[in-house]
């Protein structure tokens, strides 16, 4: 079965090795590595999370199925209310107002993979070998700077990087153009609303195939690599990390859930802030955050006596698991304490958000076992 090693919209990112020529992105590559995938066995990864129902657990189950069903009822209702008043507007409209048209919401262009990583490439540019931040907003007014000039501070006596003497937002001909798809947002301005703008791809909900990116939740962002073959861990770029996390731009994302978590309101939301504009590296970084901290007396008080148990699977399991996986002795301490990310047991690895299907502005996110 063949594999894609890299996803469109990251992956290899052409550097700029000279200004003497105009731009070229990298050139879309066309993979043909094949390898097998394991048969399964049928049997759950770990047969000891499988037991009988209880009492407490039936409750919460049919609390849960009683909400759900007099969601449905309620919505059903709100239906044929709202096509019993669109009867009657029909009915009690004149001609000319039959003939005004409602606007239908506004529907945002889509933005191919290869626009994504642009902005990439725009924002994370490698120049002298020197990989450096562009995106940063720069002072006013504009620097007149001298390329020759430019290009030399990047490297030191012994040929140490400075990535620091870089001139965000240097614009040239040799250099990648920012996409036109996004402005940096201005301040006050309305941020859209979940429903009406597109998620960058490696934060799209899939429901079925691979997930282009492993992130452990649990784990800092700079261990995300690319959702390959075990033979192939390859890390995400710094430019995949600055690639902006929507189209447009928003300002603040609102993480209020997990989806399929049996807790009627998830105890940990998450607000993601960038008064630039919110990019992956953002997102990343807020999950990661989030689920490191610990877990307080109320919070593990609240549990379930099945939550209890599979978090405390999930911390024996942690604390056995080394940080650094090119170090096994870079183990957590065996004193750690409970963490938010061992409430979530096996289900540590990100699958995406999607927007709440309340409308209300809010976005959940998806996870999944190893």
């Amino acid at each position: 079965m063949a594999q894609h090693l890299w996803p469109d919209n990251g992956g290899i990112y052409r550097a700029v090795e000279t200004f003497n020529a105009p731009w070229v992105a990298s050139p879309a590559i066309h993979h043909t590595m094949t390898y097998e995938t394991p048969a399964f066995d049928g049997f759950p990864w770990d047969l000891s999370l499988i037991h009988d129902e209880t009492a407490q657990e039936e409750r919460i189950r049919l609390k849960h199925e009683r909400s759900a069903r007099r969601t449905i009822k309620s919505e059903r209702r709100r239906e044929k209310c709202s096509k019993f008043l669109g009867s009657l507007r029909d009915l009690l409209w004149d001609k000319d107002n039959k003939k005004a048209k409602r606007l239908s919401p506004l529907t945002m262009p889509f933005v191919p993979n290869k626009r994504w990583k642009a902005y990439g490439y725009w924002a994370r540019p490698v120049v002298n070998g020197v990989q450096v931040h562009n995106a940063t907003p720069r002072p006013l007014p504009p620097i007149t700077v001298d390329p020759d000039t430019v290009w030399n501070s990047l490297r030191g006596p012994n040929d140490s990087p400075h990535p620091e003497n870089w001139p965000a937002r240097l614009q040239h001909p040799a250099l990648p153009l920012r996409p036109l798809e996004w402005h940096t947002p201005r301040p006050g301005a309305l941020t859209p609303f979940p429903h009406d703008v597109q998620l960058n791809p490696y934060l799209q909900h899939r429901y079925v195939g691979p997930y282009p990116i492993c992130f452990d939740i649990g784990r800092h962002p700079r261990g995300i690599v690319y959702g390959t073959h075990e033979s192939a861990t390859i890390p995400l770029d710094p430019a995949d990390f600055a690639q902006p996390a929507t189209y447009p731009f928003v300002t603040h994302m609102h993480i209020v859930g997990i989806a399929d978590d049996p807790l009627p309101n998830f105890p940990w939301p998450i607000m993601v802030r960038n008064v630039q504009g919110v990019t992956c590296a953002d997102v990343f970084q807020a999950v990661s955050n989030n689920f490191q901290e610990h877990v307080t007396t109320v919070e593990y008080n609240s549990w379930t006596g099945r939550r209890r148990d599979l978090a405390a699977r999930a911390y024996h399991r942690r604390i056995r698991t080394p940080l650094d996986y090119n170090r096994a002795d870079s183990v957590p301490d065996p004193n750690d304490g409970l963490r938010r990310i061992d409430y979530m047991g096996d289900k540590v690895m990100f699958r995406g958000l999607e927007a709440s299907p309340l409308k209300d502005g809010t976005w959940l996110m998806f996870v999944g076992p190893p």
